[in-house]
């Protein structure tokens, strides 16, 4: 059995959710205000986390795409359920473009992008293979590695003597406004929502229990990480730098300057994306393929592996000719999307609510 344990989601869940974030600072449209607006998104994202969790416990044994047929019957449910498999490649798809974006324009100018997505690809299909258990394993040791590693730049940074705590002020100046834009729908999907697709993961955990709090505690130490990180880029480079920063954590790493010797450690910001995007396009890989062999009643999922690994690796490849149309289209088209709303909180809400209302009469 392919399992894992309550600390290794723990691990997984804390990488998965700050993910992509902390390269492109989702909450830059807030200005001097983003560690604000992260902090409220990761209050409501919690709520939301929290619904479909209450989903699964609703419906003991089955996995979150089992809950539709079940709760809104097989003509209605199944097509609902289809759905989703399609959401989660696609969002894949959208993550290895953020690595076709940044990797090549960043330590490795010269390389064809066809051949990093390939490699990239390449790997998450291996670690398919091998199972979650092992990338279970695999978060368990690297989560602690990437903490040092950015506790250790935070010490860095701030021997520079490049933050200026004065550009965290007048708080609110412009009111909530851009705050409010931030939250719904963008900062609230953005790692919070998405986290829908660990719901494929939950069934694998043993012991059985206490999901719910595991979840909650990674999604405050992800929001906790991600607001801190904002405060300190705003503090480095003001208001409006930050505000024009493609990618901010990684412009923040470029300032470290310690007499001169400490330098040039801008690649350990590319480290960083990379694994945590490895950890998220294979999540969402396993919960497209698990979400496929369980409505197609297939007795393995394998066969699903190399298909939906090249689709992902098109996808990646083709959908975005550069990064700013590629923000674009994340930040201000997909999270706005009916659909995209309906699956990630509407619908989950409605299916929460048909779940305890059965239950009830049962």
């Amino acid at each position: 059995m392919d399992t894992i344990s309550r600390h290794q989601l723990l691990a997984i869940s804390i990488i998965y959710q700050i993910g992509t974030t902390i390269i492109f600072g989702f909450a830059s449209g807030a200005g001097r205000d983003s560690w604000l607006a992260v902090l409220i998104s990761t209050v409501l994202g919690a709520v939301v986390i929290m619904v479909y969790v209450s989903v699964t416990q609703l419906n003991p044994g089955l996995t979150y795409i089992e809950c539709y047929p079940k709760q809104f019957g097989k003509w209605l449910g199944t097509p609902i359920a289809w759905l989703h498999p399609l959401l989660f490649l696609y969002i894949a798809g959208r993550i290895v473009a953020d690595i076709n974006n940044l990797v090549p324009s960043t330590i490795l100018p010269g390389t064809p992008s066809w051949a990093i997505l390939a490699i990239f690809i390449m790997v998450i299909g291996y670690a398919l293979f091998l199972g979650l258990k092992v990338m279970g394993r695999l978060a368990e040791i690297i989560l602690p590695l990437l903490g040092l590693i950015y506790i250790v730049e935070v010490v860095l940074i701030m021997s520079t003597g490049v933050i200026d705590l004065d550009n965290l002020f007048p708080l609110l100046d412009k009111g909530w406004d851009r705050v409010w834009k931030v939250v719904w729908p963008l900062g609230i999907i953005q790692s919070y929502g998405e986290s829908l697709a660990l719901a494929m993961v939950w069934t694998s955990v043993k012991p059985k229990g206490r999901v719910g709090r595991t979840m909650l505690l990674s999604t405050l130490l992800a929001g906790t990480f991600i607001a801190y990180t904002d405060a300190m880029a705003v503090s480095v480079f003001g208001e409006e730098i930050f505000k024009r920063a493609t990618y901010p954590m990684y412009a923040l790493i470029q300032t470290i300057n310690v007499a001169d010797f400490i330098t040039q450690l801008d690649a350990t910001g590319v480290l960083y994306f990379c694994f945590m995007a490895f950890l998220k396009t294979y999540i969402y890989l396993f919960a497209t393929i698990r979400s496929i062999q369980k409505l197609t009643y297939a007795q393995s999922n394998r066969s699903f592996i190399i298909p939906v690994c090249f689709i992902a690796f098109v996808l990646g490849l083709t959908m975005a000719p550069n990064v700013i149309v590629h923000i674009t289209v994340v930040e201000k088209i997909v999270p706005y999307s009916p659909l995209y709303l309906s699956l990630m909180i509407f619908i989950p809400m409605l299916l929460m609510t048909v779940s305890w209302m059965r239950r009830k009469q049962a």
